[in-house]
């Protein structure tokens, strides 16, 4: 008989496969059009992600990159050896409630989808609702553990939208982990829809400079 432990880590899989192929059908598509604007004399950088007929605007840290698109972003932020964070998009098959029940799956997925290997795993932290996006509720958890000998931290961030589940993850060592986490986390409060429906084209002309990487 299968262990339980191996059911989840294959239902992960499973769900990240599907969550790649399936990006349309989630109505959300991460894959990132570069914008610039300067305020107080600097420059920041601007990511629109496109949802049916409206674009989502997301904010860079300061210096991270990104690659990647479709159903995930990649983000790298600069001079930190294995620190990376990442936002996916994910169908959900109808509206779930951020309950008991359900946060416990998620947090069994969480811990996981940990780097194979890890050992001394701790959950640190669990917060509910630390980012409300449009009022949409979330759940976040951090955990801690051990990796060839280094300390690192992992958080992720579960956002349920209607017909969609956003995860907002970041991992890095223990001692990089702090000021990354402030960064990525004040970041997502950047993210927020743009009504591009006609009625609204004073937005939807939003002066815009291509972005280099």
């Amino acid at each position: 008989m299968p262990r339980f432990s191996d059911i989840i880590v294959r239902s992960t899989v499973t769900a990240f496969v599907v969550s790649a192929m399936s990006a349309a059908s989630a109505g959300i598509d991460l894959t990132p059009s570069p914008s610039e604007y300067v305020a107080e004399g600097m420059k920041h950088q601007q990511l629109t992600f496109v949802q049916d007929k409206q674009r989502i605007k997301y904010e860079l840290p300061a210096g991270w990159r990104y690659d990647g698109g479709g159903a995930q972003v990649h983000l790298t932020p600069p001079n930190k050896k294995f620190a990376e964070a990442t936002i996916t998009a994910a169908p959900l098959a109808k509206p779930e409630a951020l309950d008991e029940n359900t946060i416990k799956v998620l947090e069994q997925q969480f811990v996981a989808a940990l780097p194979l290997g890890s050992q001394f795993v701790k959950i640190e932290e669990e917060i509910p609702n630390s980012v409300l996006l449009s009022g949409n509720p979330s759940f976040e958890v951090t955990a801690s553990y051990q990796l060839n000998g280094e300390k690192f931290l992992k958080s992720a961030l579960f956002v349920d939208l209607r017909d969609t589940q956003l995860v907002f993850r970041l991992s890095a060592r223990k001692g990089d982990f702090p000021a990354l986490h402030r960064e990525f986390k004040s970041s997502i409060f950047s993210w927020h829809w743009i009504d591009s429906e006609p009625g609204h084209s004073a937005v939807a002309k939003e002066a815009e400079q291509p972005a280099a990487r």
